[in-house]
């Protein structure tokens, strides 16, 4: 796996300002003429890598509102991504995926015509991982006539998701045939992702092809056929098998060749601080003895303790990456009124515990989070008695951070539930096990470590159905920690972990999809009442349903 390497910005981001839409539509011809000419495909294939890698990693981090969603994050300051009000207003991530879209369908046309069939195939994968994309988060979108303004069609329909599902499906057939019948060399160096090795390209492919088939197996009769014939397909099984790319943490541009959350990016570390872990994902890592606990969040600085003599003694952690945390256990001394005034059930409801997350649903307001009073000592986000993400995280760079779009355990993980739905053979157990064991070894635990997590009865899969699910949901929500699309788009599907009335959610429905951006009811109209007419209501809001959910 390569780290980011510093690419020209070889696409200007269209700005989708009050032009026209004839004016709009052909800029948008302009940009992915210039955005391939006289380019080779090495460096094309370096620029669609590392923007698609980002594009992702933002929305697993930087952004908050999936990571919300699934709960492995909560505000702990002036946000309500804790319980959803992201999701309200139109969401302009499509135009991000059509921003990089455009270079890659020019970098399709331009590999055509000079015969190098690989780079045509990679590039094609790409093309279905966003259109994807767009079509998972809001419903119909455009597919089959997008980015042709060139040929004439300034204004592209909006094809029906299941036509969509059908297309990209295709297209991955396409794109593992060219990559067979291609012959040039595929460069290492400016190969970001996998250095080179076509063989790793088509496990990606094929890997995507079994993303896709889950996430439409409730709909397609044929889904167990077709999955069945990727079980001789290469897919990603090793640990180090991931679509991802790493950082090298130097200043430049935008830093985007560093970790988000790392100072080069975060001068101040109050962005970092109002990121905390969910009380949901804390207490399912606590209930299995789980060690990437102490991989991801560092202990609480101020617990609270209910024994008096263990009041004010500090002890020190340091965590599996050599990161040293002091703790010190305050007395829940209702003596002192403003302890008092936060020592209820509601309120403060985690003691006696080293690591505690920050309660599902809750307001982004630090006074909350477990009780927390100390506000002259702990500032408006330095909340004391919830545990912070480690100091991993606060890297510019490091072996363990990558920019994700997928890993090998998802994969495991969606074999596993196949197997157990009955639509493919094999072990359920065996591909659950590879899943957490991939997982894992991903985030640096030791094997010895690894053995003792698989040996506890809390792990074993059950005899039935229904709880075999149920666990392997579990460990594929943990795998997707800072994943927080797949994340998000696999609690959706499967409605598992049960999650939803977690905390203070009960009164907040979860989000089924993106409302489309705004520009497409001003610019497409005609197209963007047909995609809302495919919803159920037909209702532009973030609770319609679409075709893969309906």
């Amino acid at each position: 796996m390569k780290s980011i390497i510093k690419i020209f910005t070889l696409v200007t981001i269209a700005g989708l300002f009050s032009c026209s839409e004839d004016e709009l539509r052909t800029y948008d011809s302009l940009q992915q003429k210039d955005a391939v000419e006289s380019v080779n495909d090495p460096y094309l294939l370096a620029s669609i890598i590392k923007k698609t890698s980002l594009f992702y990693q933002k929305m697993g981090y930087d952004n908050r509102m999936l990571p919300g969603a699934v709960q492995h994050m909560e505000s702990n300051y002036q946000s309500g991504d804790n319980f959803y009000s992201g999701f309200k207003a139109p969401v302009n991530d499509m135009y991000i995926a059509m921003d990089i879209l455009k270079l890659i369908d020019g970098s399709v046309g331009l590999a055509e015509t000079r015969g190098s069939k690989t780079h045509q195939g990679i590039f094609k994968v790409f093309r279905v991982l966003l259109f994807s994309y767009m079509t998972d988060f809001y419903g119909d979108v455009y597919y089959s006539q997008a980015l042709k303004a060139r040929e004439g069609i300034l204004y592209p329909k909006y094809d029906k998701q299941t036509d969509i599902y059908t297309g990209l499906l295709k297209e991955l057939d396409d794109a593992n045939a060219l990559m067979d019948a291609g012959t040039e060399p595929i460069s290492e160096s400016y190969d970001l992702m996998f250095a080179g090795s076509k063989d790793k390209w088509k496990k990606f492919s094929n890997s995507l092809k079994l993303r896709l088939l889950m996430r439409a197996s409730a709909k397609l009769p044929d889904a167990g056929a077709k999955l069945t014939a990727l079980l001789t397909a290469p897919v990603f099984t090793d640990a180090t098998d991931n679509a991802a790319i790493s950082y090298i943490g130097t200043v430049g541009g935008d830093n985007s060749n560093s970790w988000t959350g790392g100072p080069l990016n975060w001068g101040t570390i109050d962005n970092f601080d109002t990121r905390r872990p969910s009380k949901t994902l804390i207490d399912k890592l606590t209930e299995l003895n789980d060690p990437r606990m102490q991989v991801w969040f560092a202990p609480v600085e101020k617990p609270w303790t209910s024994d008096p003599a263990k009041n004010g003694v500090s002890f020190s952690t340091t965590d599996p990456n050599g990161y040293t945390y002091t703790s010190t256990w305050e007395y829940i001394n209702r003596k002192n009124k403003d302890i008092a005034a936060y020592a209820t059930k509601d309120i403060l409801i985690d003691s006696n515990k080293v690591y505690v997350g920050f309660i599902a649903g809750m307001l982004a307001d630090w006074k909350n989070g477990n009780g927390h009073y100390d506000i002259a000592a702990g500032g408006t986000v330095g909340n004391f008695k919830v545990s912070k993400f480690s100091k991993l995280f606060r890297e510019n760079k490091h072996a363990l951070l990558k920019a994700m779009i997928m890993n090998s355990d998802e994969v495991q993980f969606n074999l596993a539930e196949a197997a157990a739905k009955g639509l493919i053979s094999g072990s359920a157990d065996a591909y659950y096990r590879k899943g957490i064991t991939n997982s894992l070894v991903r985030w640096g635990v030791s094997q010895d470590a690894i053995t003792k997590y698989l040996a506890q009865a809390a792990i074993a899969l059950p005899a039935d159905k229904a709880g075999q699910l149920a666990k392997i949901a579990d460990q594929k929500w943990i795998g997707l920690f800072l994943v927080s699309s797949e994340g998000y788009l696999d609690l959706r599907r499967t409605k598992l972990p049960n999650i939803f009335n977690n905390g203070r959610l009960s009164g907040f429905a979860f989000p089924e999809r993106y409302r489309y951006p705004g520009n497409e009811l001003g610019q497409n109209k005609a197209a963007y009442d047909l995609g809302v007419s495919s919803l159920t209501p037909t209702v532009d809001d973030q609770f319609s349903k679409m075709w893969l959910i309906k």
